[in-house]
């Protein structure tokens, strides 16, 4: 019986798509992640135009699913909180203290979530697998970066521990979160020992880097995934009722402290007292915050102390207030919910993903860095990426082909 020629055979568009489609994915989750660590500016170049790719892509063989998918994300529980929560980041813009510079970061904030969206939402509904060692190729060649700077390079701007000046420390924040994404897709191509390999080769390149909270929130991913293999739904509920509880809880526990013990400059919970302080007399602003970026700019600006915290809890509940926060507690339980009810290969992998990206940005990151945003949304692109090539990665049982009978 004469054999069907490949269908990327007969179409030289659709094999043009797919060749860009991968170089897309390429220039975002290995490039990029390279990149970074020895520039600043790689990471905002690169990744438009890694979506840019993926729109050519898609146009060369267009079909309904982008936009559907983009449709069907928009009006699903977890898209309305996030555009509810945009809109009200939007209308804080009119009371926040500052001028132009929280419009411009708004901008540049939603513009690279909702490019992230777009790409993801432009991937071929079933990827190739191939398309998957993408994934691991890009976190080792991270790591192995990192590792490799770290040895050879004497630089004190490489080698700060502080964020906004360490390029190896942006490297290991993105490495935490790129990770788990890379690990799923060795388990789903049946690689375990390269997956347990790429663990152990992602904490040495974070040791190598020497930032604590990378560190931890990769062993908080860890703990998560073992929880979820044995019960991804136990787990799913867990995370979204503990996180959730964070945003609501963590104000009460500030201001209870700044009541119970007198703010000095030698008080080791002085970022908390900072916190409670701005509580206890901010009034009508404990509802509706102080407006967009308002934290950032006012540590920049010496309006609030150098011991502000630096956390996506505090900038939340300073910026957008308590509806602000609510709308981030039920966003972050529906994450959670759903990331739980992903297919048992997934769950563990995206619950790892969320928690580690929930640590960063709760206890040392926040939200305000434009580069750690970017981060988020190359993370959710990668899972997404994971996601489409999962169904594909199953190779059917010899059983269950046809006989030709």
């Amino acid at each position: 019986m004469p054999v069907k020629p490949s269908r990327h055979h007969e179409d030289p568009v659709a094999g043009a798509a797919h060749i860009i489609t991968r170089l897309a994915i390429a220039l975002l989750l290995i490039v990029t992640p390279i990149a970074s660590v020895g520039t600043r500016s790689a990471i905002y170049v690169l990744a438009p135009v890694g979506v840019a790719l993926t729109l050519v892509a898609w146009l060369l063989e267009p079909g309904s699913r982008g936009p559907r998918q983009l449709r069907a994300a928009m009006f699903s529980p977890t898209g309305l909180i996030v555009i509810f929560l945009g809109l009200w980041a939007l209308l804080s813009l009119i009371w926040t203290p500052f001028a132009s510079g929280p419009s411009e970061r708004f901008v540049k904030s939603a513009s690279t979530f909702v490019l992230a969206a777009v790409a993801a939402a432009l991937l071929p509904e079933r990827t190739r697998t191939s398309n998957l060692y993408l994934l691991p190729i890009g976190a080792a060649a991270g790591a192995v970066a990192i590792i490799g700077l770290m040895i050879f390079t004497k630089s004190p701007s490489v080698r700060s521990g502080d964020p906004d000046i360490s390029l190896v420390a942006r490297a290991a924040f993105g490495l935490a979160l790129l990770v788990w994404p890379a690990l799923g897709a060795l388990i789903v191509r049946e690689k375990p020992r390269w997956a347990m390999g790429l663990a152990v080769l992602v904490v040495i390149a974070e040791l190598f880097a020497g930032v604590p909270l990378a560190l931890a929130a990769t062993a908080l991913g860890a703990l998560v995934f073992a929880a979820a293999m044995v019960d991804k739904h136990a787990t799913g509920r867990w995370l979204a009722i503990v996180g959730a509880a964070l945003f609501l809880i963590a104000p009460v526990v500030a201001i209870l402290a700044y009541a119970a013990i007198t703010m000095t400059p030698a008080s080791p919970i002085l970022s908390t007292l900072v916190w409670g302080s701005y509580i206890a007399r901010d009034g009508f602003n404990a509802l509706i915050g102080h407006g967009f970026d308002a934290a950032r700019l006012g540590v920049a600006m010496g309006y609030l102390p150098p011991a502000t915290p630096r956390s996506l809890l505090f900038e939340t509940w300073f910026e957008l207030g308590l509806v602000g926060a609510t709308a981030a507690a039920l966003l972050w339980a529906q994450l959670a919910r759903r990331a739980g009810q992903a297919g048992p290969k997934l769950a563990p992998f995206l619950l790892a993903g969320l928690t580690s990206a929930y640590v960063m940005s709760a206890f040392g990151l926040g939200v305000a860095p434009v580069w750690w945003v970017t981060l988020l949304a190359l993370s959710g692109f990668a899972f997404a990426l994971l996601q489409h090539g999962h169904g594909r990665a199953q190779r059917p049982n010899v059983s269950n082909l046809p006989t030709g009978d």
